[in-house]
């Protein structure tokens, strides 16, 4: 989903992790989270991952203007060995 006006990554990142008890993975460019949401969806062309990143609604991965996008996790319904991969990879916020 693109970021709601008026609010800011450092926004959602706190909301997240703060309120929420998530945690963040931050990507500089759509290219680079689309790496990984074909990872959790084995099969999927990067345009659908594109796709799933602007239209999705539950919050989970949103985008901002300078073409960044943010993850917010919170502890299941994703494969716990890419999860680890990107903090390996140090995408933690």
């Amino acid at each position: 989903m693109k970021a709601a006006k008026g609010y800011t990554k450092n926004d959602y990142i706190a909301i997240c992790k703060e309120e929420e008890g998530g945690e963040v993975f931050n990507f500089k460019s759509m290219c680079e989270a689309v790496e990984y949401i074909v990872k959790f969806l084995p099969g999927s062309s990067k345009k659908e991952a594109v796709a799933r990143i602007i239209n999705d609604t539950n919050c989970d991965w949103v985008f901002f203007e300078d073409e960044s996008v943010i993850f917010r996790y919170y502890g299941k319904g994703y494969d716990e060995t890419i999860i680890n991969e990107m903090r390996e990879n140090g995408y933690g916020a």
